[in-house]
This record gives C-alpha cells, sequence and structure tokens, in this order.
C-alpha cells in the first residue's frame, strides 16, 4: 500500500470523528505511514496531515536521507538550527482551518506541551485507537513480512537446540539466539527471555546467570524482525530426560492451545477466544495458574491491537495478527507456555509460526 493510500485511510477515519488534523511523531505509528524509521531526540520530526495536505517537519540537514516515495507524497518542511520547529510549523498551517487536532499515543510528552503553545486555539486529543484500529488490518504484503519473520526465528531456535543448552547459563543462551537471529537476517535487540527450572514460573523472567540443569523446563520467548515487523515465539525446551509432570503440564497447554486456535474465524472477539483456552485450563485444574492474557496483535510493534483478553468484546477481522499464548506457571517448580502467531483469514486461522507442537528435546 502507497503512502498517500495510507493518508487516505486516515483521512476517512479522521472525518468520522471530527477531526482535521493529525500529527504523527517517530514512532511505529510514523514509520507505518511513511516507512520513515529514524528517531528525533531533541529535533522534532512531525508528520501533519489535514484533509487536503501533508507536511513532513524534518531538521535541514536530513532532507536528503527522506525516501523519494516520501518525498513525493508529503511537503518538507524543513527547519535550521537556530529556528523553531513549532512556530514554522505553525506558519505553514496558519491558512487550515484547523479545530480538532489528534496526536499519535506515542508522542512524547515534551511534543504535545509545545504544539499546545502553538496552537492554543485548537483542541488537541489524543488519537486514540484511530492509528491502532488501521495497523491491525494487515495487508498481503505486511503478512509476507510476519510469516518470513516468524520462519527465521524459528530457524533460529532449532540451531539452538541443536547445538544444546545443558551446562550454559540462561544468558549465555540468550545471547546465541539473539546470534542466530541476526545471522537468519533479522533485526534483534535484547536478550530473549530464556527461563529454565523455577525461573519459569515468572512469565516475564529475565536471563540471568542461572546454568540450565538436566531435566529443566526452559521457556524461551523470542523474535527476531524483518522489515519492521516481529516474530513473536514461545516455546518450552525439555533438557535431557523428560518429566512425567512436565508432559503432563504440556499436554494440556497444547490443547488450550490448538483448540483455541480451532475456534478463530471473525467475529469472534478477543475474549470467547481466552476463555476457550482458559476454560480447557480451569477444567484440568491448573487456572490459578494461567495468569496472563491468551494473546496480543502483533505487527510493527511487538504488542499492539487486538488484545486477547477477557473484557474486549470487539469482534476480530479478517486481516487481524495476534499471538495464541496459554501458559501455566507452578510457583517453585517450573512454568509451560506454547506461543504461535496467527493471521486471520475469512475461513479462520493460519498460523505463522513454523515450528511443531510436539516437546522439543535439548541436551
Amino acid at each position: 500500500m502507497s503512502i498517500p493510500e495510507r493518508f487516505e485511510r486516515v483521512r476517512f477515519e479522521m472525518k468520522k470523528i471530527g477531526a482535521d488534523c493529525l500529527v504523527v511523531s517517530p514512532s511505529s505509528d510514523l514509520r507505518y505511514l511513511t516507512g520513515f524509521c529514524g528517531i528525533s531526540l531533541e529535533r522534532p520530526v512531525l508528520l501533519i496531515l489535514t484533509m487536503e495536505k501533508a507536511w513532513f517537519v524534518v531538521p535541514e540537514f536530513e532532507k536528503e536521507n527522506l525516501s523519494l516515495q516520501l518525498k513525493e507524497s508529503v511537503i518538507i518542511v524543513g527547519w535550521k538550527e537556530n529556528e523553531d520547529p513549532y512556530k514554522k510549523t505553525k506558519h505553514y498551517l496558519e491558512e487550515e482551518d484547523i479545530q480538532k487536532i489528534l496526536v499519535n499515543n506515542q508522542m512524547p510528552a515534551i511534543m504535545v506541551y509545545r504544539l499546545r503553545n502553538i496552537f492554543f486555539n485548537q483542541e488537541i486529543i489524543p488519537a486514540g485507537v484511530l492509528l491502532s484500529n488501521i495497523r491491525a488490518i494487515k495487508n498481503e504484503e505486511e503478512y509476507e513480512c510476519l510469516k518470513i519473520a516468524q520462519k527465521l526465528s524459528g530457524n533460529a531456535l532449532i540451531r539452538l537446540i541443536n547445538e544444546g543448552i545443558c551446562g550454559k547459563t540462561e544468558l549465555e543462551v540468550g545471547r546465541n539466539l539473539r546470534e542466530y537471529l541476526c545471522q537468519e537476517g533479522l533485526e534483534c535487540s535484547g536478550i530473549p527471555l530464556v527461563a529454565s527450572g523455577k525461573n519459569g514460573a515468572l512469565p516475564h523472567h529475565s536471563a540471568d546467570h542461572t546454568v540450565i540443569r538436566e531435566g529443566d523446563a526452559v521457556i524461551i520467548d523470542f523474535g527476531g524482525c524483518y522489515k519492521g515487523y516481529y516474530a513473536d515465539i514461545t516455546r518450552t525446551v525439555a533438557v535431557g530426560n523428560i518429566q512425567n509432570e512436565f508432559k503432563i503440564i504440556y499436554d494440556i497447554v497444547r490443547r488450550a492451545n490448538e483448540c483455541a486456535a480451532k475456534q478463530v474465524k471473525p467475529g469472534v472477539t478477543g475474549e470467547e477466544l481466552d476463555m476457550i483456552a482458559r476454560n480447557i485450563i480451569e477444567q484440568a485444574g491448573y487456572g490459578e495458574y494461567f495468569t496472563h492474557r491468551l494473546g496480543h496483535g502483533i505487527g510493527l510493534d511487538i504488542h499492539e491491537e487486538p488484545y486477547i483478553v477477557i473484557g474486549n468484546n470487539l469482534a476480530l477481522h479478517e486481516g487481524n495478527v495476534f499471538s495464541n499464548e496459554p501458559g501455566i506457571y507452578l510457583p517453585g517448580k517450573f512454568g509451560i507456555r506454547l506461543e504461535d502467531v496467527l493471521f486471520l483469514r475469512k475461513d479462520g486461522a493460519e498460523c505463522l509460526t513454523d515450528l511443531p507442537h510436539d516437546i522439543l528435546i535439548s541436551k
């Protein structure tokens, strides 16, 4: 989808709520709308979109770094180091009849403050779900990026498991996995989540110096980024011999994941899917140990709309992409989570995660 086409989608939604203008700062929102993925720091970079025009406010020395498609889609407003970019922005908008300005939810507070100082007669409010609802419906180009991200990430995990993780620390395993993700051609920042033994009972444990031992259950939650689109995969790996309790809990989590996936279709709500998985875990007697939502949307942000959680009664739509990640966490013992990424088609869910649900075993 071209930049002008995305602008028109936004304008259509702006018109519904009576907004005259949208201002977007560097963020995944700006990347979605323009392809620009730079940062602004203390130097403002802003997309300003009205019903008729689009401006891109950027430091003068950055103008040549902008893509040709962006330059052809907006009016470039360059500002010099001795100029006030906010006042210059106001100058370009003075002839516009603007009453209600939306700002993207990720805009820094200082930018909102500076905008209020120059647009003191206008209403300035967060854009809310306007942008997130648009971004939640992925097109085929986005689908391909997400699918490649999952595939390459899965390749990295299989390499890690085949090489063995027993005797290494969680940090060593996380660093190795990050390196393998990069070698697959993915962007990767931070250390993947690696939680062994009793650390696995903490859903968001950060990898530390705990040594992975024979018989451990190890949760590995990870994913690289391809052209801005994220993978998000979790597998719980058995180290050496598989303990009987591990098999029992793993089977419950697997059934919860697979039963929820089978019920995915347009019109189903996030709450309904969460309850399908949750009921299976509750009926098995482990309901209190499934402590988080079933899933979240994924795209240019690793967590975005739609959220698959109790209380979300909004219907899912074709083109939605979200995780399916039930888990059971037994304090002082271990945890198990099984996470896939699903792409919603008109006839059900396509699983983009190219890894089996069988127990993965590493030496």
